[in-house]
Parts: C-alpha cells; structure tokens; sequence
C-alpha cells in the first residue's frame, strides 16, 4: 500500500463529496431544455441519479474532475476493472459507492477506513454487474440449415437447431415470446445462423462487446475455410451487413431497367458443401479457437502474439467485407502490418520480407505468387507503399489506381496472402506456445517458424 497514494484517495474523495449535490424537488415536472436548466442552475456537471421523490443527485465540476482521478487510481490497481468495464462506467459505480459509504454523514473527513469501505463497495457493486453471460447473436453464413460447428468457445448452429433446441413453438407460448423478437429479427434479414458465446467478468456492455468481436474472429476461421467468393460478407447480423436484396433501377435512354440481386453470403454453396470444407478445415478452426478463447479470457501463454493475431484478424474480417478495393487493400495491408507488429513503414517491410521466409521460405528475388512474373521484393514494396500512401493523401481513395490494385497481384492475392498468413501463423503459434520459455515477441517467433520450416 503506497501511502501518498492513499492520502491522495482521501484529498479526492473529499473534494466528491464537497462538490456533491442534491437540489429541491423542482415545481413541475421538466421535460427537454428544462432539465439541462435545471441541472445548470444547481451546477451539476454529472447527474448520478433522480431520486422517487423528485430530487438530483450529482457532482459539480471540480468533483466529476476528482472522480475521474480516483477512477484512474482504482483501475491502475485493479485489473479486473480494466478488462471488464470503461472508465466512464467505472465512474458511476465510484460515485454511487463514495455516497452509499457516507449517506448519513456527507460532510465527514474520510479516513483511512472510509476508503476500504468504498472500494470494497465498488467491488461489490461491479462483481454484481459482471456476472457469467451467454450472448446468442444471429449470423449470416450460409442461407439454409447446416450441421453445428464451433470455433473455440463460439458455438454456430442454425435456426433450425435453435428450435428444435429450445423446444419453441406455437404450443410453448412462454418459449415463443422469449425467443420471438430474435427469430422474426433473423427473419426479417434472411439471417439463419446463431452464434452462441459465453463471457465472464464484464458488465453487460463491455461483456456484448467482447462477444460480438469474438464472433467475428470464429468467423475469420470459417472465412479462411471456405472459398471468399462464398465467405467474404459472412457476419454478425449486428456487424456491418448488406440486405439479402437489393433491388434496382436503373434509366437508359428514356428507357427504366428493374432488377434485383440477392446478396445472401454463401448463397450457392450447399449445405453438404459447407460442412465437407469445416470438416477438411478442422485443425485451422481448432487453432483459431484457442486464440478466440485467449481473446475471451485474456488467458495466453504468449499474450502479446495471440493479441497481434486477434487485432490483425479482425482487420482481415473488415477488409473481406469492404466492397471498396482501395478501401480493402489498405484494411488488409493493416491485417498483415499489426500480425508482423511492424511499427512503422521500415519495419512493416523488413518483417513481411521475414514473413515470406519464415513461412514460405521464398527471398526477395522469388516469384509470388508462383509462377507470376512479380518477385517478393516489388510485391512487398507495394504492399507498403500502397497503405501509405491512401492513408496519407497521395493515392486516391475513391479513384482505383494500379499500385492499390494490381503491383501485388491485386485485391484477391492480397486477401489469400493474409488469410495464409493468419491461418499458418495460428497453426504455427500452437507449436510454438510448446516449446520450453519461449519469448513473446514476433522476431523469436519468425526464427522458431524459420527453423521448423528447414530440414534438419
């Protein structure tokens, strides 16, 4: 226990409570601008809460600006709360604890004892928020009903199973008014996937939060498994997602043209199909699932590398979605810069120039793809240069232009050499995280792979 820390605790707490405020019941009810007068009038800066009977409870300035610091103190030394909640969110239970601890006695000199029993309220009022929760969030994959598979903690079924599961029908009146909304909702977007993924240790927005993204790097797993013609827009129908149809008109000559277009992910590709390519993909969705659960749990033997894979899979997942190529180009480029934890331009080029060695054992003077006529050198340089220079103006997002588009083979070899990447550099970190002390950086890893690539 750091004393100066404790003593500056009571100097914040003490400047809380100095600036806490409870006005009058106000005259009549108030309703728009009024409130926002009200609060004004009484120099409340953050409202806590409205009181049953009629009253404001909150903070003037200088208290909110105590606060926050004493929130910043106590998520320093609890990690619980960074990982399971915002600092905002933190904040109220900080407020409300400071004024459950000194209800009946607002204008007290906190102590050392005071302290203890705020923070042992804000535990308590957290640990209640943050309790075990299973979220069940609809997906596109595929439009019709397919066998069940999971990615690590992730379970994906279909509607079909969902109903057969929950036993919902017209006769379970209970079972049909739990889970109407979620089934006309699919219904209404041709969604016909359920992911099903439980977390623990968040408040109910941070713990949704968790579970959407874990969603969508199982999702990366089924998008490496099967072919990006079908998987590209596969998503969470809380994600980014295009309508099932589009319809269109479009006018020529004084002529209208009508038509529409079905925008279904996997639309084409059959069930039997689906489930042989997740079968021969097994050990990729298995490995990806060890990293979807280190995400979930922040539980990895290497930290830092299954969090580079997690952020770089998450931009693959943008960018497979992007329907803008430059657009696309640039969120892939990010993909691999953040898997290789490139740093800056320099770096970003010298690491995938590893990369290619390390997991294809191809130099710079190499073809890639092979039997193209680019060398690994031209194609990396590209790679770089291109992200560059659209983040920084001197390529135009919105006008293709060949160094977006074609001096790395374009969009579609940029996305196989990032899904290769991400699937081999998942596969690879299984073996690596088995190997006696291995370091938690990329340069080891690179020579570990370098090293397990080469004959002996």
């Amino acid at each position: 226990m750091n004393p100066s820390t404790e003593a500056r605790k009571r100097d914040l707490v003490k400047s809380v409570l100095q600036n806490f405020v409870i006005t009058p019941v106000p005259a009549a009810m108030l309703v728009n601008d009024q409130v926002q007068q009200w609060l004004k009038k009484y120099e409340i800066a953050f409202a806590m809460d409205w009181l049953p009977t009629g009253e404001t409870r909150g903070f003037k300035q200088s208290g909110v600006h105590a606060l926050i610091e004493l929130t910043s103190i106590l998520r320093e030394e609890e990690p619980t709360y960074r990982r399971g909640t915002r600092p905002e969110r933190l904040a109220v239970h900080v407020a409300h604890s400071i004024v459950t601890v000194f209800q009946n006695c607002l204008a007290s000199i906190p102590t050392p004892d005071n302290i203890v029993a705020i923070e042992k309220e804000v535990r308590l009022s957290f640990s209640a928020k943050a309790v075990t929760c299973t979220h069940c969030i609809p997906c596109r994959i595929i439009p019709e009903h397919a066998s069940s598979f999971s990615v690590g903690p992730v379970e994906f079924y279909s509607q079909e199973d969902l109903i057969q599961r929950e036993n919902i029908s017209r006769g379970n009146t209970l079972k049909e008014m739990s889970y109407g909304p979620l089934l006309e909702f699919m219904q209404r977007h041709s969604a016909y996937w359920i992911a099903d993924v439980t977390v623990d240790g968040f408040d109910d927005v941070s713990g949704l939060e968790r579970a959407n993204i874990a969603i969508d790097l199982a999702l990366v797993a089924v998008q490496i498994a099967i072919p990006p013609y079908y998987s590209r827009c596969m998503a969470r129908l809380t994600d980014r997602t295009l309508p099932s149809t589009i319809g269109s008109v479009t006018k020529v000559g004084g002529n209208a043209r009508f038509g529409s277009q079905r925008c279904d992910p996997g639309l084409g590709f059959s069930a039997g199909e689906f489930d042989q390519f997740l079968s021969r993909s097994a050990p990729i969705l298995v490995s990806i699932g060890s990293r979807v659960r280190a995400f979930i749990t922040d539980n990895a033997v290497l930290p830092r590398l299954d969090q580079s894979w997690s952020d770089a899979a998450y931009w693959l997942h943008e960018g497979l979605t992007e329907p803008l190529d430059t657009v696309a180009v640039t969120k892939l480029e990010t993909a691999i810069e953040v898997l290789l934890s490139a740093a800056s331009s320099k770096n970003s080029a010298s690491r995938l120039k590893d990369a290619f060695s390390s997991f294809y054992g191809l130099s710079p003077n190499c073809s890639y793809p092979t039997g193209s006529t680019q060398k690994v050198d031209k194609v990396v340089k590209a790679i770089v240069e291109s992200r560059s220079r659209i983040l920084h103006g001197t390529l135009s997002t919105l006008t293709a232009d060949s160094l977006a588009t074609d001096n790395h083979g374009g969009r579609s070899v940029l996305e196989f050499l990032c899904m290769d990447l991400l699937a081999a550099f998942s596969l690879k970190l299984d073996a690596y995280a088995t190997i006696p002390a291995p370091k938690d950086n990329i340069e080891d890893f690179l020579q570990f792979v370098s090293a397990e690539r080469k004959p002996t």
